[in-house]
């Protein structure tokens, strides 16, 4: 009963969370444009989604992202990525970040249904202060086919 009640209680927070984000502006990445469609991301906190500008990201404090996302290939499970996106090729990828998607959507996906995947990000004391292009990926680790794009935040104090 206590595990009950508390997977409920976690799903109305999250669902309290995804009330209050923000639709933000975002870019597909190019090698994922033929094998997925991002439907709609959104950032909890983000006041600055209203005026299309860079979400303000606090240091130690939460951020949660979610985006729906179409995949355009089946697969049994997700790896994740999360990434300072310095070019189009080169990404700093955040270490701590669990990997394993299927935690934050379900699997398996199936081509041709849209699915959500949600994750609250720990914004650590030891992020510089800055603005940041950070690329968010989904990859079948089989085939490599990913759901993938990116988006503008600037972490400040």
């Amino acid at each position: 009963m206590l595990h009950l009640t508390t997977r409920l209680l976690s799903l109305l927070l999250l669902l309290a969370a995804l009330t209050n984000a923000e639709v933000v502006n975002f870019q597909p990445c190019a090698d994922s444009v033929d094998t997925c469609t991002i439907d709609q991301v959104r950032v909890e906190p983000c006041a600055q989604a209203e005026q299309n500008a860079a979400c303000h990201i606090r240091r130690r404090r939460p951020s949660t992202i979610s985006f729906e996302f179409t995949p355009k290939f089946d697969a049994d499970r997700l790896e994740a990525s999360l990434g300072w996106a310095k070019s189009e090729t080169e990404e700093l990828p955040l270490v701590t970040m669990d990997r394993e998607a299927c935690k934050a959507t379900s699997c398996p996906i199936k081509a041709g249904v849209q699915q959500t995947y949600t994750l609250t990000v720990p914004i650590e004391a030891k992020f510089p202060l800055r603005s940041y292009t950070i690329r968010w990926a989904l990859k079948d680790p089989v085939t490599s086919k990913r759901c993938c794009f990116t988006h503008d935040i600037k972490v400040v104090r």
